[in-house]
């Protein structure tokens, strides 16, 4: 889902989570910073950005797209990227982690492109996620006790509104289980396992090229999960697809996707 631009990224605790993250989308840089790498780049776009500078000649230098239609001039709050990963010679992902009310966390996602005039910030991403999903499962937990059908929405519901950390720390305590899934399904991919994947959490099992995804769920759009990848290898990021992939080892990556 693309960014929408505001005044403000935040206004309370469950639109933190609920909404996609409404921070600025624009960026400023003189022109010789312009023809720099792309992580030189991202860093003046951040310092721009949280200085409320993001309509100046000097951002417009180094954005283009859907990005430069939503600039804005407010001021945001970003951290550095947590990870920059080089897609191609002409496109580079990156991930900010945000910082909201009481310690929770949102991730974004932004792409630079190479243009004539050097890097630019061309595109944002995040998970689309709803209030309604944020409330229902803050409820579920005040619960001493669940029927067996809210548990196991319960449990969809801490994966789907997971940051990629703790997406991370979940696939490593479940790793075994995800294998024998994968395994299973290559073997005999019509064979009925809804019941194992909602006991973990998880939604769906199918084929993704020569690999296995395995998804969590869909919301608004977006689909995140785990791909255990075949020979070819995992897609490659795009903002208008799998928007954010992520190494877990041994063939195996997380996955966000449009």
């Amino acid at each position: 889902m693309k960014a929408r631009a505001s005044a403000a990224w935040w206004c309370t605790e469950v639109k933190f989570r609920a909404v996609l993250l409404a921070i600025a989308l624009g960026v400023a840089a003189p022109a010789a910073l312009a023809q720099g790498a792309a992580e030189v780049t991202l860093a003046r776009f951040i310092e721009l950005a949280n200085a409320g500078r993001l309509t100046s000649p000097e951002g417009q230098a180094i954005l283009t797209g859907e990005a430069k239609q939503m600039a804005t001039d407010a001021a945001s709050n970003l951290p550095a990227a947590d990870r920059i990963v080089p897609v191609s010679p002409d496109l580079v992902a990156a991930r900010i982690v945000l910082q909201g009310p009481r310690g929770l966390e949102a991730d974004a996602y932004f792409y630079l492109a190479r243009t004539q005039a050097g890097w630019a910030v061309s595109a944002y991403r995040a998970m689309a996620m709803t209030g309604m999903d944020i409330s229902l499962l803050a409820e579920m937990k005040k619960r001493p006790k669940l029927s067996a059908e809210d548990e196991l929405l319960k449990r969809n519901l801490e994966l789907m509104l997971s940051t990629d950390s703790q997406l991370r720390a979940w696939f490593t305590a479940n790793r075994p289980m995800l294998e024998d899934l994968a395994k299973a399904w290559r073997a005999q991919p019509t064979q009925d396992r809804d019941a194992t994947l909602a006991a973990l959490g998880l939604s769906a099992i199918g084929e993704k090229g020569d690999g296995v995804q395995i998804a969590i769920g869909s919301k608004l759009g977006n689909t995140a999960g785990f791909l255990h990848a075949g020979p070819s290898g995992p897609p490659p990021i795009s903002p208008s697809g799998y928007f954010w992939i992520e190494p877990l080892g041994d063939g195996w990556f997380l996955f966000r996707t449009m």
